[in-house]
């Protein structure tokens, strides 16, 4: 299976007072570039390169 493929069905928890998660793709040199997300009044941001899900506990 691709990484991107595998990445589709990732999904991470965060905690209730995390207001920014960042992605890089994982697997070092393997991944993409270093992304930033602002997950303050969202409950859930999907990273725009690998599609792995963040989603913050309540």
């Amino acid at each position: 299976m691709s990484q991107e493929k595998e990445n589709q069905f990732q999904i991470e928890f965060v905690g209730a007072s995390t207001d920014k998660v960042m992605c890089d793709g994982g697997d070092g040199d393997l991944g993409h570039p270093a992304v930033y997300f602002k997950i303050k009044k969202e409950q859930e941001v999907v990273c725009n390169y690998c599609n792995k899900k963040f989603i913050k506990k309540n």
